[in-house]
């Protein structure tokens, strides 16, 4: 589910604010670091709200099945309701910074759920007319 808050470009560039509902494929690699820390690398696309995206995360781990994560990341926003616009006299671009925190609970060895908070365009102030995009995730996986 993602919130998102783009101009409609056929009003006079109004802000239209709604929640999208995508889904998501991705890929994940994990490497352990210790007993504790885990640095996975996620990439994948979504559907409904098109982007793609490259994540970087450290994973705490809380028990053997239970773990945190924060990381960061990078999106590629191909959907057409997205029109950035530069700020400060950049040029704009599709392309954007975000982070994320999750949950992860590892049901099996091969079978696992995760929830997921994307901040990957924070709304600013409304004088700038910046738009947003965060996202909340849940997801099944597939080891």
């Amino acid at each position: 589910m993602l919130e998102v808050e783009y101009f409609d470009d056929n009003n006079n560039r109004e802000f239209i604010g709604e929640n999208i509902s995508a889904y998501i494929l991705g890929l994940s690699s994990t490497y352990e670091i210790n007993k504790k820390l885990d640095i996975t690398g996620s990439l994948g696309v979504t559907e409904g709200f098109s982007y793609n995206y490259l994540t970087s995360n450290l994973s705490f781990k809380l028990s053997e099945n239970f773990h945190v994560f924060y990381g960061i990341g990078t999106y590629y926003i191909t959907d057409e309701r997205w029109s950035p616009g530069g700020l400060n006299e950049n040029e704009p671009s599709r392309y954007d910074f975000g982070m994320n925190m999750g949950l992860q609970l590892n049901l099996s060895k091969y079978l696992g759920l995760i929830m997921r908070y994307n901040i990957i365009e924070e709304k600013e102030e409304e004088s700038i007319r910046s738009m947003s995009i965060n996202g909340l995730s849940f997801g099944i996986i597939l080891k």
